[in-house]
């Protein structure tokens, strides 16, 4: 669709035209397999957002594909937010010079017996989802055995586009004050990094600096985790705009720190109700300056995107 609006349909002479631009428009091919709601200009093909998967589990698998479901619908609501935000792949070209996928996989075994196991994670903008992600159990076991505040499938890809963006983004057209923030990632080798975070855990004051504890492994996982939190405050903003009568300024020109109060005003309202539920805090209800600062540089490349392009 044209429009991208979320829209109702007309039906004349067995094609349907959008109510709102009044093209004509054709179910995208996921629709077939439950997987996709949207509707486009041309035939016989997936949608926008389904064009950034490129590994799907197969489809002769109940379970699999009700996974692969979940895993779309996060990442959609993900990619409209970066389109919304004029964050990477949607400024200028940076999808043809630094192109963003998707793959879907599960566990399976070998021809010898052997587990194979798929690891969530990034590598030169292809994001890699482990499908155990999306079912509610696996993921809140994981959550209870690494002591996370919330594991959600959503944050997972929040948290990898991060490294997308710091692979497509930061560190190419801001890489000085990234270094002074974050610390210089080539000069910490990462999987030391990692073997040391988990046999030692975060220090005792990491929360005066850093986001979450996992943040402080390395400086990759501590922008990529700043990335997540930015993308979870833009998402209750935009939200308190659109259906709670807000007015808060989100354009990549709005003071970062008067934002991100507004949001932690909303975070301790929202809090309450949770409580009164049994659940937990929504968000930290309160960050530190040194983290603000780090959320203000990731707000900052929202207008230095622009300067990707010059500098491919």
């Amino acid at each position: 669709m044209e429009c991208a609006k979320l829209s109702s349909f007309t039906l004349h002479s067995g094609k349907a035209t959008c109510d709102a631009c009044n093209q004509v428009v054709f179910a995208c091919l996921n629709q077939a397999h439950h997987i996709c709601q949207s509707y486009q200009s041309k035939p016989d093909k997936v949608c926008r957002w389904c064009q950034f998967t490129s590994v799907t589990p197969p489809l002769d698998q109940t379970e699999s594909i009700r996974r692969w479901a979940v895993a779309e619908a996060a990442k959609r609501r993900l990619l409209s937010q970066l389109d919304d935000l004029q964050f990477p792949p949607f400024v200028d070209d940076l999808q043809t010079t630094h192109p963003l996928t998707f793959e879907f996989k599960e566990d399976t075994v070998g021809e010898d017996g052997n587990p194979i196991k798929v690891t969530t994670g990034h590598q030169n903008g292809v994001i890699t989802i482990n499908l155990a992600e999306a079912d509610s159990v696996h993921r809140e076991q994981l959550r209870v055995q690494l002591g996370e505040p919330q594991r959600t499938l959503i944050g997972h890809m929040r948290h990898e586009v991060g490294h997308y963006i710091d692979w497509a983004l930061a560190s190419r057209v801001a890489a000085d004050q990234y270094h002074g923030l974050f610390g210089d990632p080539e000069s910490t080798d990462y999987c030391e990094a990692m073997k040391r975070h988990y046999q030692r855990g975060p220090l005792a004051n990491w929360a005066d600096h850093h986001v979450s504890a996992y943040a402080t492994m390395h400086p990759w996982e501590d922008f990529a985790e700043t990335v997540n939190a930015y993308l979870d405050i833009l998402a209750i903003a935009t939200t308190a705009n659109d259906i709670g009568g807000r007015k808060l300024d989100l354009s990549a020109n709005a003071d970062a720190e008067n934002l991100v109060k507004s949001v932690l005003e909303i975070v301790v309202e929202v809090s309450e109700y949770n409580f009164d539920l049994g659940l937990s805090s929504l968000l930290p209800e309160r960050l530190p300056p040194a983290v603000i600062a780090k959320l203000a540089y990731i707000h900052s490349l929202r207008s230095k995107s622009h300067a990707a392009k010059r500098q491919s």
